[in-house]
């Protein structure tokens, strides 16, 4: 550590504590990604130092640009999506090796498999919403499992003139159930308990493909709901999910 910079030796003390709390309680990778900007300045400023012959740091430089260039593909998306496993698994890299999630993962990481599926997802919903008999699209809504549907419904929706959206998934959960009392709802892939149980029609009007999608999103049937037992403002406690 240079003189004068002693006090940053504070970061990579904060980083060997935090790598050791997420790993022993299960932590998501990407939580800890914050620091590594200071940690690759600290380090490369470090290496500047080791090595004061200038071609010794050519070399170096040259190493980590070759090594970052070969595993930029698994990071960011730069191959075609059909061609990311035989890459990996040239690397001799398994699949789920990037995992961040507890899910099963498909074709492609999370990281690239969440830049799949959405505009699918909402001109699917879009077409059954729009295929209802008006008075039903009147009071009809989706119902969002995670805040990634909801919104994906929020964003490219409107364009497809497609439905309200609600969801009970963290933040969306504050916002209610807005002034919708549930008569009709649209949900996908039908595990969203306790609101299917709370209906006394539940009917697969359409199926959702996208193979490259999070394995969870990639293949679901789309459900319209109708007949609630208890409007969806009095269910709506029990539809409370944060993580």
């Amino acid at each position: 550590m240079k003189p004068g910079l002693a006090e940053l030796r504070a970061f990579p003390i904060a980083y060997a504590v935090m790598a050791a709390m997420f790993l022993l309680l299960h932590g998501k990778s990407y939580y800890i990604v914050p620091i590594y900007p200071v940690l690759l300045a600290g380090g490369a400023v470090s290496i500047e130092d080791w090595f004061a012959w200038k071609a010794l740091r050519a070399v170096t430089l040259a190493v980590v640009t070759g090594v970052g260039a070969l595993l930029a593909p698994l990071a960011l998306p730069i191959l075609p999506p059909e061609t990311y496993a035989s890459y990996a698994r040239a690397l001799g890299i398994p699949a789920g090796a990037a995992a961040s999630e507890r899910y099963k993962e498909g074709p492609l990481p999370t990281h690239l498999a969440g830049m799949f599926g959405w505009p699918e997802m909402a001109a699917k919903v879009a077409a059954v919403y729009n295929a209802l008999p008006a008075r039903e699209r009147a009071r009809a809504v989706f119902y969002g499992r995670d805040y990634g549907e909801a919104a994906a419904l929020e964003i490219y929706g409107p364009a497809r003139n497609g439905p309200p959206v609600v969801s009970g998934h963290n933040n969306y959960y504050l916002w209610g159930p807005k002034n919708f009392d549930g008569s009709v709802v649209i949900v996908l892939d039908g595990d969203v308990s306790p609101l299917m149980e709370n209906y006394r029609s539940v009917h697969v009007v359409g199926r959702i493909d996208s193979p490259y999608a999070r394995s969870f999103e990639a293949h679901m049937p789309i459900f319209v709901l109708r007949g609630p037992r208890i409007p969806l403002k009095q269910l709506w406690p029990q539809l409370k999910h944060f993580e």
